[in-house]
């Protein structure tokens, strides 16, 4: 599936973030669960079992025992979705790649991630959308599987990402909602799902991500646009205590029109809007620096 040149950010980066949602192949096929990786194992994770573009193995595990943890909640770019027939089979994405960059540093933490393709902040709390490519939410909620681990692993919680929120804009502009409306939506969602973060383990760092923009070269007025919905994210994660990955900054990574560098972190040469494994490891980086200023 091929993106077309967009007519609105609200309307295709949300779009970008359902194409696991729009995938026949997430639509129907299951995967089985991957072992853990021990760090600091080398990304992307492989499996035999992951043939069909855009499915990619399940990164991480429940946490069991006494090993350190950390959780990932989040739509089909921290689930690893891709469009690259290349990377079938292969898990790249942002979250499993910040595991070794963790265990260089003296944090032997396994990840534990439970994003979902076209997830939205109100499907988190029921059943996903794409819930078909992650086995584990078959028949419960995100927000149930993270919860359940939390209460059952939270001394050894370490830290929770959250990357919420493009798909409810998508859901806002089939609407009709103007950008103050929707950031309004964004922001009484977000600001529920990470108070009870929080709440759920007071003393771990809750580090909220923004939006990058792939659309920046085809339509730069966008991102004006995503300026200020990341500044409902930001005001969301001062309001709540929680810490800013800026994804954006790592992926937009320049103010030139066209940007040079884009399409190395976004998967243009697929029609897709999500990173490339390049822009994976940029997010990664993102979460570590959130991570190491919490």
């Amino acid at each position: 599936m091929r993106l077309r040149t967009p007519a609105s950010l609200l309307r295709l980066l949300a779009a970008g973030m359902l194409l696991a949602g729009c995938s026949g192949g997430v639509a129907t096929t299951s995967l089985t669960a991957t072992p853990r990786p021990t760090a600091p194992t080398p990304t992307p994770l492989r499996t035999p079992q992951a043939g069909a573009t855009g499915i990619v193995p399940v990164a991480g595990h429940a946490p069991v025992g006494s090993q350190p943890w950390y959780l990932a909640v989040g739509d089909s770019v921290t689930s690893g979705f891709t469009l690259d027939p290349s990377r079938a089979g292969v898990n790249s994405a942002w979250a499993l790649q910040l595991q070794p960059l963790l265990a260089a540093s003296g944090r032997d933490w396994s990840l534990y991630d439970t994003a979902c393709p076209s997830e939205r902040t109100a499907t988190y709390f029921t059943l996903c959308p794409g819930r078909a490519s992650v086995p584990f939410l078959a028949t419960t909620s995100q927000h149930d599987a993270a919860m359940a681990a939390i209460t059952a692993h939270r001394a050894t919680l370490k830290a929770i990402f959250v990357d919420l929120g493009s798909n409810d804009l998508l859901d806002g502009e089939r609407h009709g909602s103007t950008v103050a409306q929707m950031s309004a939506a964004l922001t009484a969602a977000l600001t529920r799902i990470v108070t009870e973060l929080r709440g759920a383990a007071p003393s771990v760092p809750v580090i909220l991500c923004n939006f990058y923009d792939p659309f920046a070269n085809l339509q730069p007025a966008t991102r004006a646009q995503l300026v200020q919905v990341n500044a409902t994210v930001a005001a969301v994660a001062r309001a709540t205590g929680a810490h800013l990955a800026d994804f954006y900054s790592a992926i937009d990574t320049s103010t030139a029109v066209p940007d040079p560098s884009l399409c190395t972190y976004v998967d243009c040469a697929h029609g897709d809007v999500h990173p490339t494994v390049a822009g994976h490891a940029r997010l990664a980086a993102a979460a570590l620096a959130a991570l190491n200023a919490a």
